[in-house]
């Protein structure tokens, strides 16, 4: 009787126990067991794609990378394909003609130049409401929102707005052909002893000071100045062009703010400066070469018109 009391027992237990979550226990355990028994044959079935390489395999692999890095690469078949357009050499690059450059409507006179090959050299000295200044490459022009772009022999270029424009020297023709410095060949300057060109006047006298040492050294002064910055040129001498009926004849000078080498050098205010050192300076090529002899020149031979009368005034920078 026992085991049949038993049996009765364990009976009404189980009938006691929630019977619907044991057997939603059951089949989610159920489902898991056969969900890992189809894994398993499914990587049974489909077979292995990725390759396991052993040491030695991966050992390989790096020599023969490191073989293709020292190898020269054939790129010609890509650079074939000109994948960012064909390089053409013949394309050469484009400057500005000057001679369509149009003339500026500025109130501006440019009343002389420094024309040279070396940008850092090349200044002009521009007047603007009666006021004189020099300028050299990149400068603002006091008074206008235009800048000095370039400076030639017979003009100058400048940029306003974005717009390049035209300054002629006074009294040069802009109908002429433009010329820079870097394209004409030095002229022989004449030598002491041969006569120089000369405005027919009925006098000339000379003034010579080649032995004023003060005069000497105010000048050597002046040319160490004018190395470093030839705009420091209208500190000593303003320079307008002279005109006769019209026509240029030379250039008229008168002292800037320091006034000792004007008067050292025997001029006087409203002398006006025909030649210097045999240089022509109604010429524009000649009047560079001057300035350059300005510059480099021991002795100093300018020739100034005064009154109808020629007078040559001779001094040395030593």
């Amino acid at each position: 009787m026992a085991p049949l009391n038993n049996f009765i027992f364990i009976n009404n237990v189980i009938a006691k126990l929630p019977q619907q979550k044991i057997a939603q226990v059951i089949s989610v355990c159920l489902l898991v067991y056969i969900a890992s028994v189809a894994a398993k044959i499914t990587w049974l079935i489909i077979p292995n794609t990725n390759q396991t390489f052993s040491n030695s395999d991966v050992g390989n692999i790096k020599r023969l990378q490191g073989q293709s890095r020292d190898e020269n690469v054939d790129l010609s078949k890509l650079q074939s394909l000109n994948l960012f357009g064909a390089y053409n050499e013949s394309i050469i690059e484009t400057t500005v003609v000057v001679e369509n450059v149009p003339e500026t409507r500025l109130k501006l006179t440019l009343s002389g130049l420094v024309a040279s090959d070396q940008v850092d050299a090349s200044a002009a000295i521009i007047e603007y409401k009666s006021k004189q200044e020099t300028y050299g490459i990149g400068d603002i022009i006091k008074g206008t929102r235009a800048s000095l772009e370039q400076v030639l022999i017979d003009r100058v270029i400048i940029k306003q707005s974005g717009r390049l424009e035209t300054l002629m020297l006074d009294g040069a023709d802009y109908g002429q052909p433009a010329q820079s410095i870097s394209n004409k060949k030095p002229q022989q300057r004449q030598s002491k002893n041969s006569p120089q060109k000369s405005p027919s006047k009925s006098k000339t006298s000379v003034i010579d000071l080649r032995f004023n040492e003060n005069l000497s050294q105010n000048a050597k002064l002046l040319r160490a100045e004018l190395k470093n910055d030839f705009g420091k040129i209208t500190d000593y001498l303003r320079i307008s062009p002279a005109r006769i009926a019209g026509k240029i004849v030379g250039y008229r000078l008168s002292p800037g703010k320091n006034a000792e080498f004007f008067k050292l050098s025997g001029l006087k205010s409203g002398d006006i400066a025909v030649q210097m050192n045999g240089y022509d300076l109604l010429a524009p090529l000649e009047a560079v070469q001057a300035m350059s002899a300005l510059k480099t020149e021991r002795d100093i031979s300018l020739l100034v018109e005064r009154k109808n009368d020629l007078i040559e005034i001779l001094f040395s920078i030593d």
